[in-house]
């Protein structure tokens, strides 16, 4: 069985509307913490746990749950050194249901590149299952049979520029962003073409869903997880 290895105070927040009308003046700089949470967000429902302390780790099987997606702040008030792949840029529902394979395509998510000197606000989410591996079948995984799912919605105080996804296809625009918005201390996830660490759009049963609604504020999630894990960065815009 597997276990937590990475160790951090977590708040879970189900359904918990947080606005305590600091200002931003009041706010800025952040220390990790809850603080910064209130700071970007309003509303949240569903299976989202805020992560209080910076985690060491987002690496397959060190930070693990069955039942929930755990996000942290990475930056706050950051302008961007250089300009930034975005893999979904604008409002919708990506992909529904009733969506064919061969049109849940990375192009169809609206991809677009955020300038430098834009000052953005990032917020990593990482979901990796715990007990998908310990009862391992080759034959339900290729069935898609036992997979891991998560249901959240999740209301921020400032628009969603974009959200960077993509680790495959040629192209790894969430590793990339590492450099600009991740944190020194946390070690992200580089092994792509094993442990497939983004976001898979175009397998059928492992689909995961997006939906960003029309003022940009408030993202619908699903995320599905057998022998791989999901982590995605929500931009939001600082100004």
């Amino acid at each position: 069985m597997r276990y937590f290895k990475t160790f951090a105070s977590v708040y879970i927040i189900i359904g918990l509307l947080i606005n305590y009308g600091c200002s931003k003046e009041e706010q800025v700089p952040f220390e990790p913490g809850i603080e910064q949470f209130n700071f970007l967000v309003r509303e949240v429902d569903g299976q989202l746990a805020f992560l209080n302390e910076t985690p060491t780790s987002v690496e397959l099987d060190e930070l693990v749950s069955d039942t929930l997606v755990y996000m942290f702040v990475e930056k706050t008030n950051h302008v961007l050194a250089a300009d930034l792949n975005i893999d979904l840029s604008e409002p919708g529902e990506f992909f529904a249901d009733s969506v064919p394979d061969e049109q849940q395509t990375w192009e169809a998510l609206n991809p677009s590149v955020l300038k430098a000197g834009t000052k953005v606000h990032s917020i990593y989410f990482h979901y990796d299952n715990e007990t998908y591996n310990d009862n391992f079948n080759l034959f339900d995984y290729l069935n898609c049979i036992g997979q891991l799912q998560v249901n959240a919605k999740i209301t921020f105080k400032f628009p969603v520029l974009g959200i960077i996804m993509r680790a495959s296809g040629g192209k790894d625009n969430l590793g990339k962003s590492n450099l600009e918005l991740g944190i020194s201390s946390v070690n992200y996830c580089d092994h792509n073409l094993r442990h497939f660490p983004g976001i898979n759009i175009v397998d059928g049963c492992q689909s995961d869903k997006f939906v960003l609604s029309k003022d940009r504020k408030t993202l619908t999630i699903r995320n599905n997880t057998d022998v791989h894990h999901d982590n995605y960065r929500v931009i939001l815009a600082a100004d």
